[in-house]
């Protein structure tokens, strides 16, 4: 809860924010759990609620309202939801990467170690990239993260984000012609 409150700004938000967690966090992760059906991802989805809330405290009224109590349950859902489609996602990914490999012959190991030779060689040159468009570029190619989550995280509009990422792929293209 230290980190959260680092995060904000004045005391009163501090407070406000710790009568928040101690009034909600139980009932938050009872949500949660119904949705996910998994302790530790109702845990992540809970903690990921009051990393939310903590850039949105303007939008909370009073501690005890009905409309605090409603706003807060919409966050953990919409999280739990997020952290399902992840899992299904990598679910998913497992199984195709256990089907390929289980079809790879001769010929499909040469083509795969060639794939993973230039995934090496992109790596790198993301790694040479300038770190204000190495972050955006990892956090929407990587991490898959929208345009907006990645604008919410590092505290600009949607438009910036979307213009350092065509900045880094420009500039990783020509890393990689000059490779």
């Amino acid at each position: 809860m230290l980190l959260f409150l680092t995060m904000l700004d004045s005391d009163e938000e501090q407070s406000k924010f710790v009568q928040l967690y101690h009034k909600y966090r139980y009932f938050l992760w009872y949500l949660a759990r119904e949705r996910l059906q998994d302790d530790h991802l109702a845990e992540d989805a809970v903690q990921e609620t009051f990393l939310a809330l903590t850039r949105h405290m303007d939008k909370v009224g009073s501690v005890e309202s009905a409309a605090t109590r409603n706003f807060l349950a919409t966050i953990v859902k919409n999280k739990a939801t997020d952290l399902l489609r992840k899992r299904q996602k990598i679910t998913e990914d497992e199984e195709t990467s256990q089907k390929q490999e289980a079809e790879v012959s001769g010929e499909d190991l040469l083509n795969q170690y060639l794939a993973q030779e230039s995934y090496e060689r992109i790596l790198h040159a993301i790694q040479k990239l300038d770190e204000i468009y190495r972050v955006v570029f990892e956090y929407k190619y990587l991490h898959e993260l929208s345009d907006r989550e990645i604008a919410n995280l590092l505290g600009v509009t949607p438009k910036v984000v979307n213009v350092r990422i065509f900045r880094a792929r420009k500039k990783l293209q020509n890393l990689l012609r000059e490779e």
